[in-house]
C-alpha cells in the first residue's frame, strides 16, 4: 500500500494521511455493506422460513461481526501508521494496543459463540417442552449453557495469554489437578446430574406417572430435577430420590404405556364350600363396581388348597392407578357381605392337634 501511496503527486506528509483515510474509509465501506447485506439479503430469506431459530440468530452475529470488522480495520491502521515511524519508536506503545486489539477480538469471538449456543439451547428447550412434561431439561439445559459459557471463555483466556507469551502449561496443569479435585469432592452430585441427564433420554417414567418399588411402595412423579426426582405417596408425603439412586433401583411404571391397572382380590373360603357358588358371587360382585373394566373382563382362579381353606383371587382392571385402592376396598366389602348371605365361610387358621398316650401316661 505504500509503493501505491507513493505514486501519487503530492507530499509524503499528505500521502500518509490519504493512506489513513483510505483505511479509515474502507472500513466504514465495509461495515455499511454488511449491514446492507444483512437486513436486506438474509432477513428477506429468514422471513421466509416457518422457524424462528434463523432470525434468532441473523439478530444475533450482526452486532459482533460489525465489531470485528472495526476491530479488523483498526489493526490495519495500527500496522499502517507503525511501518510509517522510524523503527523502534513507541514499540511498547504499538505492542500494547496491538495486543488489545486481539484480545478484544478474541472476546467479541467467544461471546458470538457463548450467544449462539445459548440461542440454539432455548430454541431445543422450547421444542422439548411441547414433547416431554419433565422439568429436567428446564434445569438441565441452562446448566449445560452455563457449563459452555465457562469453558469458552477459559479458552480464549488461554488464546489470549498465549499471545502475550504466558506459559500457560503450568496453568492448565492446575486447572487439571483442580478440576480432578472438584470431581471427586462432588462425584455424587454428578452422579446425580448424570442420571437427571439419562432420565430425560430415556424417559423411564415422566411426570404424573406412578411407579412401584421392589418394596411394594407406589408413588406419584412429582416432579423430575437434576439432581433429584421428587415423588407423592399415597399418604400424601414428598419422597425425594436422588436420581442416582432410581437409577440403580428397578421400578415397576404402573401408568406407562397403559394407564389401566389391575387389582388382586385374594380371599380362602372354607373346604365345605361350593366354589362354584364363589366363583359367581365374587364376578358377580366386580361386575357391579361402577370403576371395575368390562375391558379386559374379570377373571377368576382357584390358586390352591391352603392349609385351612380354598384360597381363591379375582383379578379384575381400572382405568387408573388412583381408582385402585377404593374400588378394592369397596369390593372386598361387597364380597364379604355377599359371602356371609350366601353362607359362605372365611375361615381362621386351623390345626389339628393329635396326643398320643406314652407308655408311662397308661401305667399311671
Amino acid at each position: 500500500m505504500i509503493e501505491l501511496l507513493e505514486k501519487i503527486p503530492v507530499e509524503p506528509l499528505i500521502q500518509k494521511f490519504i493512506g489513513v483515510g483510505i483505511i479509515i474509509l474502507a472500513t466504514f465501506i465495509s461495515v455499511f455493506f454488511v449491514r446492507i447485506f444483512i437486513k436486506v439479503f438474509i432477513k428477506n430469506i429468514t422471513t421466509r422460513t416457518k422457524t424462528d431459530l434463523d432470525d434468532t440468530l441473523v439478530a444475533i452475529i450482526s452486532k459482533p461481526i460489525v465489531l470485528l470488522i472495526y476491530l479488523f480495520g483498526a489493526s490495519v491502521l495500527l500496522k499502517f501508521i507503525k511501518s510509517l515511524l522510524i523503527k523502534n519508536i513507541g514499540e511498547p506503545v504499538f505492542n500494547f494496543f496491538d495486543g488489545l486489539i486481539y484480545a478484544l477480538g478474541v472476546l467479541v469471538i467467544a461471546s458470538l459463540i457463548t450467544k449462539i449456543f445459548s440461542a440454539l439451547v432455548s430454541w431445543y428447550s422450547a421444542g422439548l417442552a411441547f414433547k416431554t412434561e419433565t422439568k429436567v431439561n428446564d434445569e438441565f439445559m441452562p446448566l449445560l449453557d452455563r457449563a459452555l459459557k465457562i469453558i469458552v471463555y477459559t479458552l480464549a483466556t488461554l488464546i489470549v495469554l498465549e499471545y502475550y507469551k504466558v506459559d500457560v502449561k503450568g496453568l492448565i496443569a492446575v486447572l487439571g489437578i483442580g478440576s480432578l479435585a472438584i470431581a471427586l469432592a462432588a462425584q455424587d452430585t454428578l452422579a446425580n446430574m448424570i442420571g437427571g441427564f439419562v432420565i430425560m433420554i430415556d424417559r423411564p417414567f415422566r411426570t404424573g406417572d406412578w411407579i412401584q418399588f421392589e418394596d411394594t411402595r407406589i408413588c406419584q412423579v412429582n416432579q423430575i430435577g437434576v439432581r433429584s426426582t421428587k415423588l407423592l405417596t399415597i399418604e400424601n408425603t414428598l419422597i425425594i430420590v436422588p436420581n442416582s439412586e432410581l437409577m440403580k433401583s428397578t421400578i415397576h411404571n404402573v401408568t406407562y404405556p397403559h394407564p389401566e391397572i389391575k387389582i388382586r382380590i385374594d380371599v380362602g373360603v372354607g373346604y365345605d364350600s361350593d366354589i362354584d357358588v364363589v366363583k359367581n358371587v365374587m364376578l358377580e360382585e366386580a361386575a357391579k363396581q361402577e370403576n371395575i373394566l368390562d375391558n379386559p373382563k374379570p377373571l377368576f382362579r382357584f390358586e390352591e388348597f391352603g392349609d385351612s381353606s380354598l384360597n381363591v383371587t379375582l383379578i379384575c382392571a381400572v382405568p387408573e392407578v388412583t381408582y385402585k385402592f377404593d374400588t378394592a376396598s369397596q369390593l372386598r366389602v361387597k364380597i364379604l357381605n355377599r359371602f356371609r348371605t350366601e353362607n359362605i365361610e372365611i375361615p381362621f387358621p386351623q390345626r389339628v392337634l393329635t396326643f398320643v398316650n406314652s407308655p408311662e401316661t397308661n401305667k399311671e
